[in-house]
């Protein structure tokens, strides 16, 4: 019965989803609202028993961060993307029909709101785990493919669906967009310049395990619920799923991995492929990437670094950085972690620096790892060090999620080690409060524009002096790869009572779309974000 609702939901344009009405569309008031909660929430003093128990959670803080105590969410945060109304959305697999051919297209997503850690379930347009998602200039989420069989006689592997999706973040309701020419079950999809969305890999329809090598672009139409257009532009094999891909600041895409030889830049002007200096090592098993650029310098200065993974079955410290502004100039070795992992996460924080959590030595869910690293450095400064944090206690291998959160804490998604239902019901989850909240007193943004264009220069008020600020795309990541992450530092002048930023003119750097913006002072404490749409 469940199949037939998702095989009938395809048919529709746009699907409302339960608590749309409840909630309401979205506005900027709103958005304040909550990001002024969050505030509140991540005061390094919240739930303290008294004023002395909470200055010795501070010192502690200080030096390693902490961790929430866990807290159930009631779904496997598989895939998780955050709003720019300041929400979460989450989806998985239903796990009362995971592994069943019948119900291989039920799928469950999930609305949670961080502030106050509630949240309701949403209906799921079909079985879109596993698909690949990012975030356009209007605040829509878009992903591309998801599960179409689960392997069973006959079908050696999983399948990829050829359909995807757009999701409406004020309604909270999916448009279904035109479908792709062959099925993808781990994909990635990476936003461009010109807002278009360049698709790549995954597993095709045909349940045998080839690797889709039909290349993709989806046009998206021009409303919320609009629908768009999806064109071949070509062929290319990638060596392996969820290949990680970046918009670097000449317009191309850079695809990074998982084999050393996966290095190429695909140009959108002409949909070729070229080669660029091979990676230095293999990154298989789901290593992470992230994209930094410093536009405070000049010429400014972009580091694309991919780290762990495995080679040969060795868990991976050898991680590597790519100068995004000059590719050609080939990989150089970017500081280790402590320790080899996979199925890890790696965040860009409010200050540029980056956090890995979880992940684990071998196979999905074997050899665990629950201690924190932490960069000494902004990632656009490839000399620092990783330093060890605090543990978090809930395991966060394979199928774990992390993202930064607008009050510049972090949500750690456990792992899906069994997959019942009973345990999609008490799925855990824990926010990381790095060192940076223990400080002392954070900066507040008084007032900020909520748009601004390229090349703009434009005021923000604060209540105090700050000395920097910084756009970070909000995250949409699954398996250890956050396709829209990127983080960038504004070049800035001090104004009486705030600052003066201004945006980089190429959209290039700058993708249109949602950022949080956040401000810090010279102490290096991150005010709460605001969201920002740069047009």
């Amino acid at each position: 019965m469940r199949a037939q609702q998702c095989e009938a939901q395809r048919g529709l344009r746009a699907i409302p989803a339960r608590g749309a009405a409840k909630s309401g569309p979205a506005t900027l008031r709103q958005d304040e609202m909550v990001i002024q909660a969050a505030d509140e929430l991540a005061s390094p003093s919240r739930g303290a028993k008294s004023t002395a128990a909470a200055r010795g959670a501070a010192t502690k803080g200080a030096g390693e961060g902490r961790w929430s105590d866990p807290f159930t969410v009631p779904v496997f945060g598989i895939t998780a993307v955050l709003l720019h109304t300041g929400k979460v959305l989450f989806w998985s697999y239903d796990p009362r029909s995971f592994w069943d051919p019948a119900g291989a297209t039920d799928g469950v997503a999930y609305i949670w709101n961080p502030t106050t850690r509630t949240g309701y379930h949403i209906p799921a347009p079909e079985n879109i785990w596993c698909a690949g998602q990012t975030v356009l200039a209007d605040g829509r989420v878009y992903l591309a493919g998801g599960n179409l069989k689960y392997p069973e006689p006959g079908v050696s592997y999983y399948a990829g669906t050829l359909t995807n999706y757009t999701f409406n973040p004020y309604t909270e309701g999916w448009t279904k967009q035109p479908d792709m020419l062959s099925g993808r079950w781990y994909p990635t999809t990476t936003k461009m310049a010109d807002n278009r969305v360049l698709i790549t890999s995954g597993l095709d329809e045909t349940g045998s395990g080839a690797i889709n090598s039909i290349v993709e672009i989806f046009q998206p139409g021009a409303g919320m619920d609009s629908v768009g257009t999806v064109t071949q532009v070509g062929s290319h094999m990638t060596t392996g799923l969820y290949p990680h891909q970046f918009l670097l600041s000449g317009g191309s895409v850079l695809e990074a991995g998982p084999d050393s030889t996966s290095s190429y830049l695909f140009n959108p002007g002409d949909n070729q492929w070229s080669r660029v200096p091979s990676l230095l090592n293999d990154h298989h098993i789901y290593p992470n990437a992230i994209i930094h650029t410093d536009a405070t310098t000049s010429p400014i200065k972009q580091v694309v670094m991919i780290a762990g993974g495995h080679s040969q079955t060795v868990p991976q410290t050898d991680n590597e950085w790519l100068d995004g502004t000059a590719p050609e100039t080939g990989w150089k070795p970017f500081p280790r972690w402590n320790e080899g992992r996979i199925n890890a996460n790696t965040v860009v924080l409010a200050d540029g620096s980056l956090l890995t959590v979880g992940g684990n030595r071998t196979g999905s869910y074997d050899g665990p790892l629950f201690h924190t690293e932490m960069y000494s450095a902004r990632a656009t400064v490839t000399t620092g060090t990783w330093q060890v944090m605090a543990p978090h206690t809930i395991q966060a291998a394979y199928h774990s999620t992390a993202i930064l959160l607008p009050d510049a804490t972090v949500l750690l998604s456990q792992d899906d080690l069994g997959s019942s239902t009973v345990e999609a019901a008490q799925h855990k989850m824990q926010i990381y409060s790095p060192p940076y909240l223990f400080k002392g007193k954070r900066p507040a943004i008084k007032k900020a524009p909520a748009t601004a264009t390229l090349g703009q220069t434009f005021d923000v008020a604060t209540d105090r002096k700050v000395t920097d600020a910084v756009l970070i795309a909000p995250g949409a990541t699954t398996h250890g790869n956050d396709m829209h992450q990127r983080a960038i530092h504004l070049p800035v002048q001090p104004r009486t009572g705030g600052l003066a930023v201004t945006l980089p003119d190429s959209a290039a750097l700058v993708p249109r779309g949602y950022y949080m913006l956040f401000v810090l002072d010279s102490s290096g404490i991150p005010s709460v974000a605001r969201f920002i749409r740069v047009s």
